[in-house]
């Protein structure tokens, strides 16, 4: 179970990451439509609930001793690099046109 939590964790952290740095992409357009905003909103409001949920499977069988760095990397860098990919590839795709 702790190895599904794991990926759980990782997966759903690297995809808010995504979604966090998308929504820079959304607000810049100002032809949002509603329900795009609204599915966006919706599958960010999933994956936050995998990962609470997932965190809290790791707690007891904690992967990485110190409990706060095991959520630092598998929580926090997941974020990060998620936020920071999405953003190179809208910037090397603005260049590109």
């Amino acid at each position: 179970m702790s190895f599904l939590a794991s990926i759980g964790l990782v997966a759903s952290t690297f995809l808010l990451g995504l979604f966090f740095a998308g929504l820079h992409e959304t607000r810049a357009e100002s032809e949002s439509t509603s329900t795009s905003t609204t599915s966006v909103a919706f599958t960010a409001l999933v994956m936050l609930f995998v990962a609470v949920c997932a965190a809290f499977i790791l707690v007891e069988p904690a992967l990485i001793n110190p409990l706060w760095l095991q959520y630092t990397l598998m929580a926090g860098a997941p974020l990060v690099v998620g936020y920071a990919m999405r953003r190179a590839l809208a910037r090397s795709m603005d260049r590109s046109q």
